[in-house]
């Protein structure tokens, strides 16, 4: 899904942006320095409230970070921090640093992706800072295609090339493996990558691993995720360990998977906000998306196997659908910000009766005119122009953001693209009625998400 502003992650801001939180805890339970690993800059994290010291002291090793409990964190330099106070267990994380170029990663990286609340330090504007991205913006990701060396088996088409999307989903040939087929630096792009520990379970004995029937499906399964991207935070392929599960590692993949990522791959719980490429684009591999809702989030040219192996893992746990009642889908603002409701415009931001747009603080590079009831706007390649897309402007990922009342709708000014409608003008707007203004400093990266009504 995109997002290469970052090699990371980020969420909502200014309007519809998290409600500010409530005031931190004075209890203290402990800090803890670390690097980064999507900053790639020196934080701290201070744990408040509920956090018990054991827990903390655990996330804080997860992190590959130094604890030391009873105090709190003090650098001495700092671009501002981020603060989670939406649950008894509070943290505030500092970037430590003084790069002023990162301060906008920092804010993304904060709110777009962690979900917390961004305090900009006065090095990256205080308090008056907008939202802008200039530098590493989203670049839509790319089909690369080639000849198979000699002696490969030639692909299915009319020139017998391979042809690999360099993205998040994107799947080469059956049997063939995405990490020799594509660059998986360019993949890694449209996800926050970490390296992170297996479930606990994997530790656990487990009786399946005499039995042949189920080893030569999980084998299977290991050769279907490594013909996706999957494979690039998944696998040794991985540039700092792999990500929670490795399908290179002995012993059960299943048991690497906490109960949710079970569910995930069952289906039980859908994974539509990550997105997805059709499987006719796509070498036949497919998901769970619109169309498919209970597909597993695993990608497979046989959906039906791949989702029947995830069951019988989830019946092996008894997970039922109960058990995730009132539990997040795990994927944060890739499904608040698909949700988000707006509410009326309270800013001055609308379409005049001369066309002229007005959005709030930030300088946009993708400007959205939607019919009311539409889904917001996120992720390449298939939620990022949602039923009921009006109007949609791009500034290239080179190109210079736009500042508000610079542009009017339905007009596209040199260089710039309109990606809806894919030719001619937009429908005009009618007087009197209401429509869904959507402009971001980036993907995912909203400026102003409110109803206006047309003059």
């Amino acid at each position: 899904m995109p997002l290469r502003l970052l090699a990371s992650l980020v969420l909502l801001l200014l309007v519809g942006c998290p409600a500010a939180p409530s005031e931190l805890s004075t209890t203290v339970i402990g800090r803890c320095s670390y690097t980064g690993p999507q900053s790639k800059l020196a934080e701290c994290k201070d744990y408040l409230g509920a956090w018990k010291v054991a827990d903390s002291e655990k996330d804080c090793g997860d992190l590959k970070g130094t604890f030391v409990g009873g105090t709190v964190c003090t650098p001495p330099v700092t671009l501002g921090f981020c603060v989670f106070a939406t649950s008894p267990a509070q943290n505030r994380t500092y970037i430590a640093s003084d790069n002023v170029s990162k301060c906008s990663g920092a804010r993304t990286g904060c709110e777009l992706f962690g979900g917390g609340k961004w305090n900009p330090s006065s090095l990256c504007g205080g308090a008056n800072d907008e939202i802008v991205v200039l530098e590493n913006a989203f670049q839509e990701p790319k089909k690369v295609c080639f000849t198979p060396d000699a002696g490969e088996p030639r692909a299915p088409n009319a020139t017998g090339q391979v042809c690999v999307w360099e993205s998040i989903h994107g799947s080469t040939e059956e049997n063939r493996s995405f990490r020799t087929d594509a660059r998986c630096e360019n993949s890694r792009g449209g996800r926050p990558y970490y390296p992170k520990d297996a479930d606990a379970r994997f530790g656990m004995p487990d009786s399946r691993r005499t039995d042949q029937v189920y080893l030569a499906e999980e084998a299977w399964v290991r050769a279907q995720i490594n013909s996706s991207s999957c494979v690039c935070c998944h696998s040794a392929a991985a540039p700092n360990g792999a990500s929670i599960f490795d399908v290179d590692r002995d012993g059960s993949l299943a048991n690497q998977l906490t109960d949710r990522g079970i569910a995930h791959g069952s289906g039980l719980v859908n994974s539509i906000p990550l997105g997805g490429f059709p499987p006719e684009v796509n070498n036949g591999f497919e998901k769970s998306d619109l169309v498919h809702p209970d597909f597993s989030v695993f990608l497979s040219t046989d959906p039906a196997r791949m989702k029947r192996f995830w069951v019988k893992e989830q019946e092996h746990r008894n997970l039922t659908a109960a058990t995730f009642e009132g539990v997040p889908d795990g994927f944060g603002p890739l499904s608040e910000q698909r949700d988000y409701q707006p509410s009326a415009c309270a800013g001055g931001e609308g379409i005049a009766a001369d066309g002229t747009i007005t959005w709030g603080k930030g300088r946009a590079r993708y400007v959205y005119v939607l019919e009311v009831g539409s889904k917001a706007p996120t992720v390449f390649p298939n939620l990022d122009v949602p039923v009921g897309t009006r109007w949609r402007l791009d500034v290239p990922h080179d190109g210079t953001p736009l500042v508000s009342q610079s542009v009017k709708y339905g007009v596209v000014p040199d260089g710039l693209r309109q990606k809806v409608p894919a030719s001619g003008s937009p429908a005009a707007l009618v007087s009197g009625q209401q429509y869904y203004l959507y402009v971001t400093a980036d993907v995912m990266l909203p400026i102003t998400r409110c109803l206006f009504t047309a003059p």
